[in-house]
């Protein structure tokens, strides 16, 4: 131990001496017997070290660095891994052991006396002076939770079979107690240590689903999504979404809730980049299109008449679903819930292929016709931007991003139980600011020999039909629609009304 002005280090053997006064030993009395103390086998931490060659610096670091390069088990149930005590933040006081197999050689030392005094010629092992970095270890062991902890998985139904699958008991390391185990082991140079696990038990068990019946449609959806390279990343997240979800089982008033099941969207959660809605125009983010998940999903529930406790629509109007029809997700701020009113439960489904998004909610009966009826009440221009653009040469126009109109529009919900033949009917709106229509505008040179411009924003002109009610219920195959296009309905209104100019 160094002390800083006058003070001076503390030897090992001082602090032997003061250690055997506190234990009662009279270890520097002239009288006290040595027995044999010549022929004592001396060893550290269960290595033997030779008495008579090499000073004992040396042999200190020889000790210090082959301790640290042993290796020591991890042991997480039936997880192994195996590290070196260096690698798990180890360090060892060189000075302090070689002030040790100092004393240790000398026969007349106030440890090899006071060893005598209690333990005669029994062999004399030292204990490694080594110390823990905890920032070190605990990196060592956050590492592992990575890779050891699992969410647990409850029960699902396999909604194209019927057959249940069983849950998984998840786990979880705590990396702090799992800390102070390691540290233990350090000391005592034991060379396997069980890390802290604990199990994490599933909400819903196999046994709470056996024996219901699923056979029912009670409300589906599908909505599209490109199947081609291009998108690559945005239909793994649509896969990585509904994984999620599919084969989830709601009782009798429990609710969901998207965010929560899905989790955060994020690389680590399993996501990647793709196009997402930002403040009204299209950029990149981890986990676009989950949203399209939870739209699929939303629609599902509607048609099978399930109240809707949270959902709200996006800041623009989706391609791949009608206006109205829309849920806007965002981890954790914005959320979609639906509860599950009915006596029996109820099996969500949800599968991504061929370019087409399916969800779709099971139980035991459909007894409720539900009819979604939109109208478009206003409908606001976009303003069209030029951006110049250095990049593009002058008198070069490229669409950067498609404007679409903002609209308002009224939501009904009528929902008829045709066991009872009483229906219930709820109003609401939703609101969708309008997009800029933006081009970039070239600002460089003259274009040089064979220019060609690159691609534009590819989406169509955004069309709704002006009013729209669909109907899924018992008797009806699928969906059964009534629309009129009215003035928005049909391709090249924006162009008629004025907002915009012809894009070739």
């Amino acid at each position: 131990m160094s002390l800083s002005g006058s003070r001076t280090r503390i030897s090992a053997a001082a602090v032997l001496l003061v250690a055997a006064g506190l234990l009662g030993v009279s270890a520097l009395m002239p009288e006290a017997p040595v027995r044999a103390a010549a022929h004592v086998r001396v060893s550290v931490a269960g290595t033997p070290i030779d008495q008579s060659s090499t000073d004992s610096r040396t042999l200190a670091v020889q000790l210090a660095r082959s301790y640290l390069h042993e290796t020591v088990t991890l042991i997480a149930g039936e997880t192994r891994i195996v590290r070196t005590r260096a690698q798990l933040g180890a360090t060892v006081d060189a000075e302090h052991l070689a002030a040790l197999v100092t004393a240790a050689r000398d026969a007349r030392s106030p440890l090899r006396r006071l060893h005598g005094q209690t333990h005669g010629v029994a062999p004399l092992d030292l204990r490694m002076p080594v110390e823990l970095d905890p920032a070190r270890a605990l990196a060592v062991l956050l590492a592992v939770k990575d890779v050891l902890d699992r969410a647990p998985e409850d029960a699902r139904i396999d909604v194209s079979t019927g057959t249940v699958r069983a849950e998984r008991v998840g786990r979880r390391l705590d990396a702090y107690a799992s800390l102070d185990a390691l540290a233990d082991a350090l000391r005592t140079g034991a060379a396997a240590v069980t890390l802290t696990v604990e199990g994490r038990a599933p909400r819903r068990a196999a046994s709470e689903l056996r024996g219901h019946d699923f056979s029912a449609v009670l409300g589906e959806f599908d909505t599209h999504y490109n199947p081609g390279e291009k998108a690559r990343d945005r239909t793994f997240n649509l896969r990585v979404g509904a994984a999620k979800i599919d084969g989830l089982v709601l009782l009798p008033g429990e609710t969901i809730d998207f965010n929560e099941l899905v989790g955060e969207r994020s690389e680590a959660n399993g996501f990647r980049v793709a196009a997402v809605i930002a403040d009204g125009e299209l950029g990149e983010g981890v986990g676009g299109g989950t949203c399209q998940v939870a739209g699929t999903l939303h629609a599902a529930a509607y048609f099978a008449g399930l109240p809707i406790v949270e959902r709200g629509p996006h800041s623009r109007p989706s391609f791949y679903i009608k206006m109205g029809m829309d849920a806007m997700v965002s981890y954790p701020n914005m959320n979609l819930k639906f509860t599950n009113d009915l006596p029996f439960p109820i099996a969500l489904g949800m599968t991504v292929q061929n370019g087409l998004v399916h969800a779709q909610i099971r139980g035991h009966e459909r007894s409720r016709m539900v009819t979604f009826v939109r109208r478009i009440d206003r409908v606001v221009r976009f303003v069209e931007r030029d951006v110049p653009d250095a990049t593009l040469p002058s008198g070069v126009r490229v669409l950067k991003q498609r404007g679409i109109p903002g609209f308002r529009v009224s939501r009904w919900r009528v929902v008829r139980d045709v066991s009872i033949n009483q229906a219930v009917r709820q109003r609401s709106e939703d609101e969708y600011p309008p997009t800029d229509q933006i081009w970039r505008v070239g600002a460089g040179g003259a274009a040089p020999a064979g220019f060609v411009a690159p691609p534009g924003d590819d989406h169509p002109e955004y069309t709704a039909d002006e009013y729209l009610a669909a109907t899924q219920g018992p008797g009806i195959d699928g969906t059964q629609e009534a629309k009129r296009a009215g003035r928005t309905g049909a391709y090249g209104w924006t162009v008629r009304e004025g907002f915009a100019r012809a894009i070739e």
